[in-house]
């Protein structure tokens, strides 16, 4: 998809920026437990935040029920990632049983009044996102990164995992929106070097330390990487 711009994701539908960001981070997490009851793997997860997080710049947080189209999203992204599609865990009567638990709603499931609402709710997706699903994943570029970086640390499990738990919270904030994906997958492993206590890119034995990001893509700005540093940032601290 084309990326917005900050201005642009700043701005959003219906609500202040501040406002919006609360609850697309309090989303995240939302989609996330669901996905995680669905036993969806992070691919199809971060695909589903991404499309919703641009539903929900293109629309107004007050004019849609935001857990429903969570679901949605994870229907629409299971399919569009081919992801088992026909396992029975991604049948539409799976997925709003499953909607009803994790939203713990007092009120007595009606499976058909969930379908309707879940297929409604599909096709609004399905129209803000213009049939648009070329969507780049930081979480696509993480181990590229690693390796790039590095490459010749030895023990690298911790801050791979960790990398990829970055790659996935980034999806709190706006940066998959407005800045490159490699940017983006930069930063996370960045902010998970910082967490594992990695020597920092620019300490590394690099030929030319002055100018890290060129090991990783000769097309990479630093302004890029470190906006996107400070845009997840920005989001996870709502957490």
């Amino acid at each position: 998809m084309k990326l917005l711009s900050e201005a642009d994701c700043r701005r959003g539908t219906g609500l202040p920026f501040e406002e919006q960001q609360i609850l697309r981070s309090g989303d995240y997490t939302f989609l996330t437990e669901l996905g995680n009851k669905l036993l969806l793997d992070d691919y199809v997860t971060c695909t589903a935040n991404y499309m919703l997080n641009l539903f929900f710049l293109r629309r107004s947080y007050l004019q849609f029920d935001r857990r429903m189209i969570c679901a949605a999203a994870i229907m629409l992204a299971s399919k569009i990632t081919n992801f088992k599609v026909q396992d029975a865990r991604l049948r539409p009567t799976k997925i709003v049983s499953m909607l009803h638990l994790v939203m713990r709603s007092p009120q007595p499931f009606d499976e058909k009044e969930y379908l309707r609402r879940l297929f409604k709710a599909e096709y609004k997706l399905l129209k803000t996102l213009e049939y648009d699903f070329e969507i780049e994943l930081p979480i696509d570029y993480i181990d590229t990164v690693i390796e790039k970086l590095y490459g010749g640390c030895e023990d690298k499990n911790m801050l791979s995992t960790m990398s990829r738990v970055m790659g996935n919270e980034c999806m709190r904030s706006i940066a998959p929106m407005c800045l490159p994906v490699l940017s983006v997958a930069t930063a996370s492993v960045i902010l998970a070097g910082v967490i594992c206590n990695m020597p920092r890119p620019y300490e590394l034995l690099l030929e030319n330390p002055e100018k890290w990001w060129n090991y990783i893509s000769p097309d990479l700005q630093l302004e890029d990487i470190t906006r996107a540093v400070s845009l997840i940032l920005e989001a996870i601290s709502l957490k």
